[in-house]
């Protein structure tokens, strides 16, 4: 594995001696800042996977969630967002990391056929609440689970929303709630994204499962995807988009932001980074809207 130096690194102590998460691993530098702590876990079984953790403790008031949407491109019309590198939509300077979240969809072109070969500035439809400083771009859709913030910062995660999310995003379902999996054994392997929060919605932890590269990491089911969040510590998590789309960044040492994960989209061998409608950032509290 290679060496990842990033200012928002720390190792979580909690993960160290459970065996249960296979091979520790030892080569990740331990830095902090902002109350935003990284990890990164290998683990060999069932199958390879490389499991990219950070974990936020919003109580600290050092850092905040905030939602960042790709721009409108047609105003009132159909269109809700126009998918753009993640990486430009992380780039305010404000920004410490961020993780992809809404799945979407592309229109149906004259003989009805959409186009999923996803490019930078494709018109496409949200799918679930999503929206940013109190502003819906995308309302909830009752078969999504949702993930918003309120005015104090506190993470919310469940099928519904209260009446005025500061922040908003969705998934595709709660994997955990009340500590308790929900999700069956078994099941397609692919990567994976998921959200988690404590009982109280003062800590968040933001998880990105590389898959689809045999020998590095395969993937995981919903059921696997669970029981790391559980591990991890949480009271409730979410699966959001994954696939090519699971993408995590954060700032390296240089204060420069980087992927820190590997994406599994490839092009001519090389990875590919998806163009995304959207990407949940985190950034330093006293940053201005």
């Amino acid at each position: 594995m290679q060496k990842i130096s990033l200012m928002t690194i720390i190792l979580l102590s909690a993960l160290g001696g459970s065996t249960s998460w296979g091979q520790k691993n030892d080569s990740v530098k331990v830095l902090t800042t902002h109350g935003i702590a990284f990890s990164q876990k290998k683990v060999d079984t069932p199958i390879p996977n490389q499991i990219h953790i950070l974990r936020i403790d919003l109580s600290l008031g050092k850092a905040k969630p905030r939602v960042a949407l790709g721009p409108d491109p047609d105003g009132d019309g159909p269109a809700e967002v126009a998918l753009t590198d993640p990486r430009k939509l992380a780039a305010d300077k404000s920004v410490l990391a961020f993780v992809n979240t809404n799945p979407w969809d592309s229109f149906p072109n004259a003989e009805g056929k959409k186009n999923r070969n996803w490019f930078a500035g494709q018109p496409v439809d949200i799918h679930g609440l999503a929206g940013t400083n109190g502003n819906l771009r995308s309302k909830m859709d009752p078969s999504s689970a949702s993930v918003w913030f309120d005015e104090e910062g506190l993470v919310h995660l469940g099928h519904g929303q209260q009446d005025k999310p500061k922040e908003a995003t969705s998934g595709f379902q709660l994997i955990l709630s009340e500590s308790k999996i929900l999700v069956s054994e078994g099941g397609a392997r692919h990567p994976r994204t998921a959200i988690g929060t404590d009982k109280e919605g003062k800590t968040l932890w933001l998880v990105v499962v590389d898959g689809r590269q045999p020998g590095y990491s395969e993937g995981m089911n919903l059921h696997e995807l669970s029981e790391v969040m559980k591990q991890l510590g949480c009271w409730r998590a979410t699966n959001m988009d994954g696939g090519g789309s699971s993408v995590m960044g954060a700032l390296n040492k240089n204060g420069e932001m980087q992927i820190i994960n590997r994406p599994s989209d490839r092009f001519l061998g090389f990875v590919r980074i998806r163009p995304l409608p959207m990407v949940l950032t985190i950034v330093k509290s006293n940053s201005p809207k």
